[in-house]
């Protein structure tokens, strides 16, 4: 497996991951949506760069592989799972 698919198939792992933290966030300690937003986003930039140097990828390139996949499949599943949880 080549390094930029490492980089990719990590931050699909990520987003699910981080999607569960954000629910256990928002149900548990009542934390507004708001604030989890910023959260992946800064989340999604530590990722990027720790599977970057994990994976021998440049740095600029690091953070453009998998963007619009993070982000659509973290908002994705914290939808479902916060629907799913409070139904």
């Amino acid at each position: 497996m080549k390094g930029a698919e490492k980089v990719w198939w990590g931050k699909v792992l990520a987003s699910i991951a981080i999607a569960i933290l954000t629910i256990i966030l928002q149900l548990n300690l009542n934390i507004p949506a708001s604030t989890l937003l910023p959260l992946g986003v800064v989340i999604y930039i530590i990722v990027s760069d720790l599977l970057s140097m994990l994976s021998a990828v440049d740095r600029r390139k690091g953070i453009r592989i998998g963007v619009f996949t993070y982000f659509i499949l973290w908002i994705t599943t914290w939808i479902l799972l916060y629907t799913y949880l409070t139904a």
